[in-house]
């Protein structure tokens, strides 16, 4: 992993210690908006209830710490060891139909490509001291990046809804129905609020600790499940490969969703940390942790198709919640009372993840406008987490449709911008060769024609190439293998993608010379 990046021993301990520091002073944001008024106040306050108050404005290298890159990995071990990884993957046998073995390779294979791509991002944090969607500005340009910044919004609020969801569900089915789910959302999403605010420092010490009780827990659930789980047998012609293609857009997106906001949690790392040790250890933890909870989720799943009507009834009256706790509960009381206490565990798992959601959620609203940048992060933070909470609540009985509909319209948009994203960096920036000073200053910036515009016709083929309840497009329809088509969305959006962007952007560059 590259030893020689990392903070030595004694530098190490210290690094809570230089991360609050540091982050708590106050950045030169002369190209920015002015810091005096209402909103100087408010950043100083912020500043000393111990959050962090600036945003996306670039992090020098003066202010950066010794926190070493093996946060990247805790970060996302922590933000994919929860509940909504695990429905992921339950997704396979109940939504789908597959089997066990199908899932299984589903699950290995998509992931390790689906891995890739939020591993380079996250490297950028590092190198530039930019946050993810500042970085798009260097291919689509000032406006450009506008649109992707308010499709981030929305992104992190669903995936605020997702997780929500997922972690109530289990509390739900922890308190045996007497909790409410309107209530166990609340207290989820609460919970993560509380982390969420303080910012960076505190949501990398959660998360380099919390995934230490999530992996026992899970470790729990698949030891007392087991020798529950049913072998269900793999299945044949083009259903199963329109429902194995289907599976596998999800699991994209899942991954690629993470590519908008990789680079957020390595900003203030040093400079001189080699991308591929950022890289490493970035991949490492998205790829275990989604690895391991997915699969588990494929063996939960299979329970929905057991013999056992205790399994049955638990599927169908309280869904993946249900099926954790009747995993314990042939075992005695005393092994259904400590479920009990492994399912209240694993419902606040989902903080973690809520967590990273309402923090690249603030700082993707003051992208949108330099007049939002005025205002705090923490600020649109809290705005986002009232959004999420209120949605999660009218949406908390349907966790599989929701999760399903907006995992797949994640690779929808989130594919095509990393093909142009990864594209610019790898063919005209490689050895990350930006202009840092830039990131605020349009005239210093590409007009971003051509990544605009290859964005804009990917996402339609996207849209074509869609499998959803409410639209089935006609690329998808064509293909067949299913009543609801074949979902080749991510495929075909990134290979075109990839074909026209790099004529389109070598003429761009020709004209402009940015």
């Amino acid at each position: 992993m590259g030893s020689s990046d990392e903070a030595k021993p004694a530098d190490v301990a210290t690094a809570d210690l230089d991360l609050e520091v540091q982050v708590g002073q106050t950045l030169d944001v002369s190209d920015g908006p002015a810091q005096d008024g209402f909103s100087g106040k408010l950043r100083a306050f912020i500043k000393t209830i111990g959050a962090e108050e600036h945003g996306i404005e670039r992090i020098p290298e003066d202010l950066r710490t010794n926190q070493p890159p093996r946060d990247l990995a805790t970060l996302f071990l922590s933000a994919n060891f929860n509940t909504a990884t695990l429905a992921l993957g339950y997704l396979g046998p109940t939504l789908y139909g597959l089997g066990w073995w199908d899932s299984f390779l589903a699950v290995l294979f998509f992931n390790v490509v689906g891995g890739v791509f939020p591993a380079i991002a996250a490297a950028f944090g590092p190198k530039l001291g930019l946050r993810t969607m500042v970085i798009p500005r260097y291919c689509f340009g000032w406006w450009g990046a506008k649109i992707l910044a308010v499709l981030n919004v929305i992104n992190q609020i669903g995936w605020g809804i997702v997780n929500g969801i997922s972690g109530a569900a289990v509390l739900y089915d922890a308190g045996d129905g007497h909790l409410p789910l309107t209530v166990a959302v609340l207290v989820v999403g609460l919970v993560a609020i509380i982390f969420g605010i303080f910012g960076y420092r505190m949501v990398h010490i959660y998360d380099r600790y919390s995934w230490y009780v999530m992996l026992v827990c899970f470790i729990f659930v698949a030891g007392f499940g087991a020798r529950h789980f049913v072998n269900v047998p793999m299945g044949t012609g083009p259903v199963e490969a329109s429902n194995l293609l289907s599976f596998g857009t999800t699991i994209i997106g899942f991954q690629a969703a993470w590519l908008p906001v990789a680079a957020d949690y390595g900003v203030y790392m040093r400079p001189d940390i080699k991308a591929r040790s950022s890289f490493g250890w970035a991949y490492a933890g998205l790829l275990s942790s989604q690895l391991l909870v997915e699969l588990l989720g494929v063996g939960l799943g299979t329970l929905s198709q057991s013999s056992n009507p205790l399994f049955q009834d638990a599927y169908t009256d309280r869904g993946i919640g249900g099926l954790i706790g009747a995993v314990f509960q042939e075992n005695g009381p005393h092994a259904l009372a400590f479920g009990r206490f492994i399912e209240v565990l694993l419902g606040f798992s989902t903080a973690a993840v809520i967590t990273t959601n309402i923090y690249s959620l603030g700082l993707s609203v003051q992208m949108i406008s330099v007049k939002l940048l005025v205002i705090p992060r923490l600020v649109w933070t809290l705005i986002g987490s009232a959004v999420f909470l209120a949605c999660a609540i009218a949406g908390r009985d349907h966790l599989v449709e929701v999760m399903d509909n907006f995992l797949l319209i994640c690779a929808y948009w989130i594919v095509p911008f990393l093909t142009i994203f990864l594209a610019e960096h790898f063919l005209w920036r490689r050895d990350f060769d930006y202009d840092p000073t830039a990131w605020n200053d349009r005239t210093k910036l590409p007009y971003g024609f051509a990544a605009t515009f290859t964005w804009f016709v990917c996402t339609t083929i996207s849209v074509l190439c869609m499998s959803q309840t409410w639209w089935v497009g006609p690329i998808a329809a064509g293909i067949g293998g299913s009543e609801a088509g074949t979902d080749i969305s991510w495929i075909l959006s990134l290979v075109v993608g990839v074909i026209l962007y790099i004529p389109l952007r070598m003429w761009e560059r020709k004209i402009w010379h940015l």
